[in-house]
């Protein structure tokens, strides 16, 4: 089952594209479990669909998957744009229960995304754990968030060198998810949020992948010391010789899908 259609967003106040996957067993019993699939910045919502194995790798499993468009936003209640993570943590999983027949119990739940979107799945399990089973992150960006919008850079001192590096639009990006003052950082900064997540004690498991010849590598390699030195213990991969495209995300999906959902 492939359905691609348009929703209305209260969230976002418009018309907003989705992708839904799944086998061919409307009948089979339990409910569906149901996995969010979210792409990356400079992508599109029907991403997955057309450039990874999904169509087939659905037949695996009795799940749901629901690719959402997140647009430019970094999955964020944007500092200057929509509510993207609202749409995407509150609003949507409501409006899949309503048109689906699936579980909405946190067990059978997972969050999967690439690049931004992995960013975007991680923020959404670590803000609210209590939601997720799992959560996979494809070479996810904005791990280091918090040094992107150090006072310097906030503060327009280094606001020319940030922009050489990653150009006008990326900057564009960064100011309209984040804020020009940095304000929207203590809700986005990943590490942050999983200090505060693991003294909750609910903790989703965390899967992370990324090529050995990725743009992202480095931040990546990090990533999952840090979260064990926050009592975080996560799951992580490097591929070699992989970049950060869609011949490794599909490779990530791959992966990511038996430790999301359990073996096939």
């Amino acid at each position: 089952m492939i359905l691609q259609g348009t929703l209305y967003s209260q969230a976002l106040d418009m018309e907003t594209g989705a992708v839904f996957v799944a086998a061919d067993d409307c009948g089979a019993a339990p409910p569906r479990k149901v996995a969010y699939l979210l792409h990356g910045l400079q992508g599109r919502y029907d991403d997955f669909l057309h450039y990874t194995v999904l169509p087939d790798l659905c037949r695996s499993y009795h799940c749901l998957f629901v690719l959402p468009d997140g647009q430019r936003s970094f999955y964020t209640d944007m500092a200057c744009g929509n509510e993207y993570f609202t749409y995407l943590t509150r609003e949507l999983p409501v409006l899949v229960s309503d048109l689906f027949r699936v579980s909405s119990a946190p067990e059978d739940t997972a969050i999967l995304g690439a690049s931004m979107g992995g960013f975007g799945a991680l923020k959404a399990a670590l803000t609210f754990p209590d939601r997720y089973a799992a959560c996979a992150a494809f070479s996810p960006c904005c791990l280091d968030l918090a040094d992107y919008l150090r006072p310097a850079w906030r503060s327009g001192e280094e606001g020319d060198a940030f922009r050489r590096i990653f150009g006008d639009k990326l900057a564009a990006d960064f100011l309209a998810a984040f804020g020009p003052d940095g304000s929207r950082l203590p809700e986005n900064d990943l590490l942050s949020l999983a200090k505060a997540a693991a003294e909750t004690g609910v903790r989703p498991r965390v899967f992370t992948c990324w090529g050995s010849e990725d743009i992202f590598r480095d931040t990546n390699r990090r990533f999952p010391r840090q979260m064990a030195a926050l009592g975080w213990p996560i799951e992580s991969r490097e591929l070699p010789g992989h970049m950060h495209n869609w011949v490794f995300f599909n490779e990530a999906l791959k992966l990511a899908l038996p430790f999301c959902l359990g073996e096939k």
